[in-house]
């Protein structure tokens, strides 16, 4: 309930932080209109905005709990780690939810989106982007592992949510090396999905879900076993 706490505690910093995002979605919205259909470009940074916290927040977390020590309560009290964090990852999910949908209900009317007809369709988009949204989780679950034995892993992370931004077939598709980087992540499936929605795409998503949380559990159970070993997590 922590993040619920600072969140309520920093509304202010929250309005502008929102302001920001509204401004600049909506700003590559009318910049990247003529490359790209619009409702695929909405529904992509729509996925953004919570893939930025997505490859953040967890490694965020890992290291908060270090600092305050919390991480070893946890270890003491014999709860599992991964368990906490998974909690953890929920809560800022309904969090980001909370958050985007008016930001993006507005740039839906402001940006004149045109969506599909079927109510259907746009509902299965939706559901298709919230499961990118979870796998990519995934992803920060993985990159957390690394706080347990070094610092400043945060840093990296934050890069990284700006680089998926630009380089990753968001803004608009690359080809050469930037468009085989950038299908180490989901996002040029998932615009395939937008265009025309097949079980194929929905397949490969999954595969990449599989790929990612399978990596990060391994990791995240090699890394505290070397943490608790060493007595990194015991000493800030």
């Amino acid at each position: 309930m922590r993040q619920i706490q600072e969140t309520m505690q920093f509304k202010f910093n929250l309005f502008f932080a929102n302001f920001s995002i509204f401004i600049m979605v909506s700003s590559y919205l009318h910049y990247f209109e003529e490359s790209q259909n619009k409702f695929t470009l909405f529904c992509l940074l729509f996925t953004w905005y919570f893939t930025s916290h997505s490859i953040t927040h967890p490694t965020f977390f890992i290291e908060d709990d270090i600092y305050d020590r919390t991480l070893i309560s946890v270890i003491q009290s014999k709860k599992s780690v991964v368990h906490v964090l998974l909690f953890k990852i929920l809560v800022q999910i309904l969090i980001d939810l909370i958050k985007a949908i008016p930001i993006f209900l507005i740039l839906s009317f402001l940006s004149d989106i045109t969506f599909p007809a079927s109510i259907v369709e746009i509902f299965v988009i939706v559901l298709i982007c919230l499961l990118v949204i979870l796998i990519l989780y995934g992803l920060g679950f993985c990159l957390s592992s690394f706080c347990l034995t070094l610092n400043r892993t945060s840093s990296f992370t934050s890069l990284l949510s700006y680089f998926i931004l630009f380089f990753t077939g968001i803004l608009k598709p690359f080809d050469g090396f930037l468009g085989i980087l950038g299908h180490i992540f989901p996002f040029y499936t998932l615009r395939e999905f937008i265009h025309r929605p097949s079980i194929t795409e929905v397949l490969i998503i999954l595969w990449y879900g599989v790929v990612y949380w399978s990596i990060g559990f391994v990791l995240f159970h090699i890394f505290l076993k070397m943490a608790k070993k060493k007595g990194n997590i015991f000493h800030v």
